[in-house]
């Protein structure tokens, strides 16, 4: 049986000791580090109209960007960007 060393038993309670501070310093941090990773950007469906069986409108909001999007038939569509959002954005601008 292999006979385990004061040194050892060390470095074992070193590492884990290392692993629960990066932890408490991930949970701390772990919204400035999100942005800084480029996780900052968010992405909101707001509304989704269906306008037949096989098609749908859709406004998606991107970085207080709004984006109209139709989607039709077997996923094919496309978008047209309405410009800035504001808080009380009541009527889309194009």
């Amino acid at each position: 049986m292999a006979e385990v060393g004061i040194t050892q038993v060390i470095m074992v309670v070193g590492f884990l000791a290392a692993l629960v501070a990066v932890q408490i310093l991930l949970n701390r941090n772990a919204q400035g580090i999100g942005n800084r990773l480029g996780r900052g950007r968010t992405v909101r469906l707001i509304e989704v109209t269906p306008l037949g069986p096989n098609d749908r409108l859709c406004l998606i909001e991107v970085n207080d960007q709004r984006i109209l999007v139709l989607i039709g038939r077997h996923g094919s569509g496309s978008f047209l960007p309405l410009g800035q959002a504001g808080p009380d954005m009541t009527m889309l601008q194009p």
